[in-house]
């Protein structure tokens, strides 16, 4: 068995971290093949990544694992792969979905902020235990700046408390808090109503607004500007906006 099982239907890359003994802490194993599907996703207009058990969604970088019997080098360029993983999640044309159940720590908060929406059962929590350690959640601060307040990311840093899912909502760590009864449900909703969108403007639109995210507001309203213009001429504008007013389901081509 894969330590990362991968599979592709319906337009939906699924992504399953498969170590529930270990506490789906991210190996080499793990990351490589993750990383490869992210940066090749095929058709799908979708990725999902999940992971096994109830209890942990996942505790972070596995690093023996991810390096055994490595040099200091190797262990830091080991590392890197938690980085060019969040990288190819950017850049990924289509959106990555994350669902999470119980414990989310260290490394794994960093996937899911990676990530472009996440959905996590009320039972999740979220910690960065590094500072008990005598170490620090470097990779993961530059993430976690980029979604909330300088105060609230240093608090939880310094504290190492476990932040539980309603509160990392309101902080904006996650899109989504659902009963973990209905977590899988309304997980696999979600997928299903993503894949179902019209594959180019959710392309150009997520590599635009993230672009924006990193430049002036000028700068990024031009831009937002130009782009506009540019979807207005795909056939899936023409036919989206024909279908509305004939009252139909309209067919995306992808083009």
């Amino acid at each position: 068995m894969s330590d990362l099982q991968v599979t592709s239907e319906g337009g939906v890359l699924r992504l399953h971290i498969d170590r529930e003994a270990k506490r789906n802490a991210l190996s080499g194993d793990v990351m490589r093949p993750m990383l490869e599907a992210l940066r090749a996703p095929g058709d799908a207009r979708v990725v999902l990544i999940t992971s096994a058990g109830e209890r942990v969604f996942c505790a972070g970088a596995d690093l023996v694992q991810m390096a055994p019997d490595a040099t200091g080098l190797e262990v830091h360029e080991g590392r890197g792969l938690l980085r060019e993983v969040v990288l190819a999640m950017r850049a990924c044309p289509a959106p990555v979905v994350a669902s999470v159940q119980g414990l989310c720590l260290a490394g794994g908060v960093g996937l899911v902020l990676g990530c472009d929406l996440v959905v996590a059962a009320d039972d999740a929590a979220f910690g960065l235990p590094e500072v008990d350690l005598g170490l620090w959640p470097f990779m993961v601060s530059a993430l976690l700046g980029r979604h909330v307040s300088p105060k609230r990311a240093m608090e939880m840093m310094l504290s190492a408390r476990r932040v539980p899912a309603a509160e990392a909502l309101e902080m904006g760590l996650l899109s989504r808090v659902v009963p973990v009864s209905a977590l899988r449900e309304e997980t696999e909703a979600l997928v299903a109503a993503l894949a179902g969108k019209p594959p180019v403007a959710v392309r150009r639109g997520k590599a635009a607004f993230l672009a924006a995210m990193e430049t002036t507001l000028a700068a990024g309203l031009e831009a937002m500007q130009a782009q506009l213009s540019l979807l207005n001429t795909t056939e899936d504008a023409a036919e989206g906006v024909g279908a509305f007013l004939q009252k139909r389901t309209p067919e995306w081509k992808g083009r």
